[in-house]
């Protein structure tokens, strides 16, 4: 058995088998032929009549010659543009890492800030703390606090006086009037100087 054609026509052992069979067939004509190629009929035999349709037979097809330009141009843009992706990336990946390392150095030293302020409230709010700077300040403890509710304004106990020593550093009331009058004094001769 044959081979079978690539354009699935007939394979050569087919065709000779029909020229066979054909050949001795009484009324088929002959064309003169060169090869594979057809020659030119005469005059006298086109006007005998001697012309009828040729055989048809596939033909193989044709080869595929895609134009090689625009795919390579395709396939170098391609690379193009991944190559600029990728060093966008990395470039914008370094940026970001720049400015990670700069808000992270800020806020440790936020922090450290935090910290110091922290422990700055908490000394100020020990009970020790608290105290001395109520007695540089004048104040002295009360006996038996009075408590005002703030919705209605209502007093609960009897606000009394606190009864203790005055710090070295309070000022009298006495002082506190002299300093005043001093103030008064000073004020209008400054105002003139100006």
């Amino acid at each position: 058995m044959g081979r079978a054609p690539r354009s699935g026509g007939r394979t050569a052992s087919q065709q000779d088998k029909g020229r066979k069979a054909s050949s001795g067939a009484a009324g088929e004509r002959q064309f003169p032929v060169r090869g594979t190629s057809a020659l030119k009929l005469d005059a006298d035999q086109q006007q005998r009549g001697e012309v009828s349709s040729p055989r048809l037979r596939v033909a193989p097809p044709m080869p595929i010659n895609a134009p090689r330009a625009p795919f390579i141009a395709l396939v170098v843009g391609i690379v193009v543009a991944g190559v600029l992706g990728i060093l966008l990336i990395n470039t914008k990946t370094a940026e970001n890492s720049f400015k990670l390392d700069s808000l992270q150095k800020q806020q440790s030293t936020l922090d450290a800030q935090q910290q110091a302020l922290q422990s700055e409230i908490d000394r100020n709010e020990m009970p020790g703390s608290l105290d001395a700077a109520a007695k540089r300040l004048g104040l002295v403890k009360a006996d038996s606090p009075a408590y005002i509710r703030l919705p209605d304004g209502k007093i609960f106990g009897v606000p009394t006086p606190g009864r203790g020593q005055q710090s070295v550093t309070a000022q009298t009331p006495e002082d506190t009037a002299a300093a005043a009058d001093a103030a008064k004094k000073a004020a209008p001769s400054t105002v003139a100087g100006q």
